[in-house]
């Protein structure tokens, strides 16, 4: 071991040649009984800059390359072929996306969350592994083939499905883990990627060779949309004049829109049968009736639906015909697929009342999120939470009765203590 009390540098001694190099080189000559100074004889060496992207030929022969593109001086000079390689980045011990990821984003390597990086690393080197195992393998489990068949005949050509997939994943792990940096990098990596290849394929046709990665993505999409990541009311679009505030609901019609565009092949989609399923358990899917027949009477009152009113005359008639029969349905997960059919077939005429504030809108809103709510889903509770307080917030001080009366299933299903609400606990309490 060497102590910085003991440790001397060499003295020099004599002018040294060549005093503008970058280099110096240490040659020890050989010592002889006459000879007994310890000192060191220096030569300069010529400043020059390593060749790392020179052509193949130049690499070969083990000669300096001036890297001038397309052809090189030296192969123009011999006449020889030219060609350069087209280098691929490195990253550390794997070359699966987390670590290009990383290798693009030096701020994981940080030291606090250098450990984080390479357990992440070592966790895709792991799925590369099994990944290259053959599927035919009879050790292979069931699992693992579907995984790779997966893998193989699916994300090689719809890359985007991939990314959401891996995106949700991520969206998940930051739910859970809020304060961890790296996985909000990697999450909106991967999102951005997954919505720019979509809106790319999208453009280019949709056909029954690329549907289901199609629907299977929106579907991930939409909980993205939807994902809230704090509890803000005062953020909620009720609040803001961002026309782009209430595109969490607005981008829930892109299902309704791939849907028309795969029409003719749809029965052949994967997700036909639950397509099909959230119909046929819901008679009143498509009621378009007219009037008020059906509807929840304080709603008839507040909305003013008369027995001739329709959807075309009247903007809360087809989302009261729709929010109807999902009500009495049980409160949970269980109920979800009939809740989510609600956002995704709303007219533009209710979405303009909803940007305006229109108090009817705002009510219906948010007994569908009330509904939401008591699923419990780990994508949209914040989401739901934080809208149902805000659109409470904006209209507890309306001097509609019925207003403040058709808040109070949201408020209480939400945990929010409406003003009216507390002042009438107070009165009883005092009295």
């Amino acid at each position: 071991m060497i102590h910085s009390d003991n440790f001397r540098p060499t003295k020099l001694t004599g002018p040294l040649q060549g005093q503008k190099s970058l280099f110096r080189v240490t040659l020890h000559q050989p010592r002889d009984a006459s000879d007994q100074s310890p000192e060191s004889v220096y030569h300069s060496r010529r400043p020059h800059r390593k060749s790392r992207a020179g052509c193949v030929t130049c690499k070969q022969r083990k000669v300096k390359c001036d890297e001038t593109k397309p052809y090189c001086v030296r192969c123009q000079k011999h006449g020889a072929t030219c060609v350069y390689e087209t280098r691929q980045p490195q990253y550390p011990r794997s070359k699966n996306i987390i670590s290009q990821f990383m290798g693009k984003t030096p701020s994981l390597m940080r030291l606090d969350s250098r450990a984080y990086s390479m357990a992440l690393i070592e966790v895709s080197s792991k799925i590369d592994e099994l990944l290259k195992q053959d599927p035919r393998d009879v050790r292979v489990s069931q699992n693992l083939r579907a995984l790779h068949h997966f893998h193989e005949a699916t994300t090689g050509t719809t890359p985007f499905l991939m990314h959401a997939i891996i995106a949700t994943a991520t969206s998940h792990l930051r739910h859970v883990l809020p304060d961890n940096t790296p996985y909000k990098l990697v999450e909106a990596h991967h999102w951005q990627q997954a919505i720019s290849q979509y809106s790319e394929t999208i453009a280019n046709g949709v056909g029954p060779s690329n549907m289901d990665p199609l629907f299977s993505a929106c579907l991930l999409m939409t909980a993205h949309s939807f994902n809230l990541q704090t509890f803000h009311p005062r953020s909620s679009f009720v609040f803001s004049d961002d026309p782009d505030a209430l595109n969490w609901l607005f981008l829930q019609s892109g299902l309704r829109h791939l849907l028309g565009l795969s029409g003719p092949w749809l029965c052949l989609s994967i997700w036909w049968d639950m397509f099909k399923q959230s119909r046929d358990e819901n008679p009143l899917f498509e009621d378009h009736r007219q009037g008020r027949e059906g509807l929840h009477p304080k709603f008839v009152e507040l909305c003013g639906i008369q027995d001739d009113t329709c959807e075309e005359t009247n903007p809360y008639h087809w989302p009261l015909r729709m929010l109807t029969p999902i009500l009495p349905l049980e409160r949970s997960a269980k109920s979800l697929s009939q809740y989510t059919s609600f956002m995704g077939r709303l007219l533009p005429d209710y979405m303009k009342m909803l940007q305006q504030r229109d108090p009817p809108a705002l009510i219906i809103l948010s007994w569908w999120l009330a509904l939401m709510y008591s699923t419990k889903i780990w994508w949209m509770e914040t989401r739901v939470q934080s809208e149902v307080v805000a659109i409470c917030m904006y209209l507890e001080d309306s001097e509609d009765p019925l207003v403040l009366e058709l808040l109070e299933f949201p408020a209480q299903t939400c945990g929010y203590l409406l003003k009216h609400v507390q002042e009438g606990m107070s009165y009883g309490v005092d009295s």
